[in-house]
């Protein structure tokens, strides 16, 4: 790893770190601030490893810039940012779709992952569709579809190259979804930042790691 990598690897901790904190203290600009920073974390690193070498990792590039503008959305109270943020977010894991079927799949193993994938879509509308109401019913509806694609094609592509970084990277930022879900739906709490956070720019900064130039 270079300098340059490990000082935004670092830049993405301290972002979550902060964020935390702000969280703790009901900083809402702070808090809105330091997400930003942690996405410029990943983001560096992206850059850093030479995620413009390849068509597939520059597509994985854009659904990157994609989730940090959904992170910072998600930062801001309210019905309106929630959207915003789900929006972007689920942009970014049809972009991550589109950029791991580039990279290539073993279909055998796309196959599997797809079944893996559609258990954990409908284990998961199993357990929100009593709590989600309103417009946001067909919102959630659809992004549960998308993240689960994106779970299934990313693990799919990362086995398919032995790229565990990747995998990894893929499972950590899907499951970080769990814990947004659950402060948004079930059960509010400084517990879920705790958990989810972590997760989420742990992953980003994975996959980010796993884009090295070849």
């Amino acid at each position: 790893m270079s300098l340059t990598t490990f000082a935004f690897v670092l830049i993405a901790a301290a972002g979550c770190v902060c964020a935390l904190v702000a969280a703790q203290h009901d900083a809402v600009r702070a808090y809105i601030g330091s997400k930003a920073l942690g996405s410029l974390g990943f983001i560096g690193v992206g850059l850093s490893v030479g995620a413009t070498h390849a068509p597939w990792s520059r597509v994985v590039l854009v659904a990157l810039l994609l989730s940090a503008v959904g992170d910072v959305a998600l930062a801001v109270p309210g019905n309106r940012g929630f959207l915003i943020g789900l929006g972007s977010f689920a942009l970014a894991h049809v972009t991550f779709v589109g950029a791991f079927l580039l990279h290539g799949v073993r279909s055998e193993v796309l196959l599997v992952a797809s079944v893996f994938g559609a258990l954990v879509a409908v284990t998961a509308w199993l357990t929100l569709r009593g709590l989600v109401s309103g417009r946001l019913r067909w919102a959630v509806e659809v992004y549960v579809a998308i993240v689960s694609a994106m779970l299934a094609v990313g693990s799919a592509s990362a086995y398919s190259h032995r790229a565990w970084l990747l995998g990894c990277g893929v499972v950590l930022v899907v499951g970080s979804d769990a814990a947004v879900a659950r402060e948004r739906f079930a059960a509010p709490g400084l517990v879920n930042k705790l958990v989810g956070l972590p997760a989420y720019y742990a992953g980003q900064l994975l996959i980010a790691l796993s884009l090295v130039a070849k």
